[in-house]
């Protein structure tokens, strides 16, 4: 019965997200197969899964105002950006962790932080792989270097729960690192009481705008002549001073980097179906979310920024102790201010989103159910989704995909820099405006 619900609701449908909750809580009933970058699960044995397997996962139900009462006591005030205690900007102050990490370091160093005053006795976290290097594996981290090895993002598809079948263990206190879909199964788990997420006790969280399928290191790849993934030594996705480089290094000692803006020319053509249906855009069930200070004077000043939410009174608390100790640089910021950061992202997931999946239940396909929904959004920018919808398909195309690969990454890269800039100043008044109006219907309580 559960594995039949499994698999027709979610795992054979769009919404599959390959956060690895549902072989990790399936005590060994179900496993993941890893197919040309893409994770799919097959069931071991001719039993029927754990029922938690279908209840856990984060692809068909997040019920955000149930959820958000379990981790914070009440409702947010403000569903377009979650609750909160406090927002920041700042960095972590070891300049190892800040050069090392995406941003402001500000994850590996709270993470760090936590194992050094014996807070926590593991990290839960994402690392490449060393086998092949270019795919990542979840690991429970106990010092600093197995820290630093998590830090910055990965934007290819991780199946980051499977760790749960780890599971305590002998771990006494866990803090716990990932995305939005990632964080609200913990969320849920916690939630059903289960025993593998019992003794994580601090939840930290990435802002999330969409996911891009492995597929798209292979077109980086194999626009410059490489085929074969074994010739790959090292990968990373934000190498270098912020914002960083998408950078591939090979064993026969060639090295491929691209500014991390001009790499984003790989995002219409190999975003994930999955993402598009997300509506967490900044880790909203978090005790302390980051995500990148786009701003101007940070940006100018570079050696990396991060834009912190403290969610939970927990989270505020640990951010106190550490710009206390000197370990962590904070500068408060405004809700607005944090709102006109992130804008294209927040109308990206709080209308787009809502938008696809409406359109999604009228052609009659199963769509994910998180409790709420804005009642407001405005006729153009409906229309301007369609808009959006077929410029994705555009991109999508083998022969615009092709025609891509022939194109000199420098000035693909500049030329979608340009473009992107163009496109914001048109649209700005289309999905910046009535954003920070926009209100949302509660139901799912």
């Amino acid at each position: 019965m559960w594995w039949e619900k499994l698999k027709t609701e979610i795992l054979d449908t769009d919404l599959y997200s390959r956060s690895g909750t549902e072989v990790g809580v399936s005590q060994g009933t179900l496993q993941l197969v890893e197919k040309d970058g893409d994770y799919l699960i097959v069931k071991t044995g001719t039993s029927d899964i754990p029922e938690v397997c279908y209840r856990a996962s984060c692809d068909r139900e997040v019920n955000y105002p149930k959820l958000n009462r379990l981790v914070f006591g009440h409702l947010p005030k403000n569903w377009l950006v979650g609750e909160y205690q406090a927002i920041f900007v700042g960095h972590i102050n070891d300049e190892e962790i800040r050069r090392n990490a995406g941003s402001g370091g500000i994850l590996s160093g709270t993470q760090f932080y936590l194992l050094e005053k014996g807070l926590v006795d593991g990290v839960i976290t994402l690392k490449m792989r060393e086998d092949k290097p270019y795919f990542t594996e979840p690991i429970i981290a106990t010092t600093k270097k197995e820290v630093l090895s998590g830090a910055q993002s990965k934007y290819a598809t991780a199946p980051l729960n499977q760790i749960l079948a780890y599971l305590p263990g002998s771990y006494s206190s866990l803090v716990y690192t990932g995305l939005p879909p990632e964080v609200a199964a913990i969320r849920k788990l916690q939630q059903l009481k289960h025993e593998s997420v019992k003794n994580i006790n601090y939840v930290l969280g990435t802002f999330y705008g969409e996911a891009i399928s492995f597929e798209a290191i292979r077109s980086f790849l194999r626009a410059r002549g490489v085929k074969d993934l074994n010739q790959v030594k090292s990968l990373a996705y934000r190498a270098g001073e912020w914002p960083g480089y998408l950078r591939i290094e090979l064993k026969d000692g060639r090295l491929f980097a691209v500014k991390k803006f001009y790499a984003n020319y790989l995002i219409p053509s190999y975003i994930t179906s999955f993402s598009l249906y997300q509506v967490d855009y900044m880790n909203e069930l978090a005790d302390i979310a980051v995500g990148d200070a786009w701003a101007p004077v940070y940006e100018k000043m570079g050696q990396g920024w991060s834009v912190i939410i403290a969610r939970s009174e927990k989270g505020l608390k640990l951010l106190q102790e550490m710009n206390y100790a000197g370990v962590v640089h904070l500068e408060k910021i405004s809700e607005k201010d944090l709102i006109n950061m992130h804008s294209h992202g927040l109308d990206f997931k709080k209308r787009g989103s809502f938008i696809r999946i409406a359109s999604r239940k009228k052609r009659g396909f199963i769509v994910p159910e998180y409790g709420y929904e804005p009642v407001n959004i405005p006729a153009g920018r409906v229309r301007f989704e369609k808009i959006l919808g077929w410029l994705f398909k555009f991109f999508q195309a083998k022969i615009t995909i092709f025609i891509l690969e022939k194109i000199p990454t420098a000035f693909i890269g500049w030329f979608f820099v340009k473009a992107r800039d163009i496109w914001k100043q048109r649209t700005r008044s289309t999905k910046k405006g009535g954003l920070e109006d926009l209100r949302f219907r509660v139901y799912g309580e």
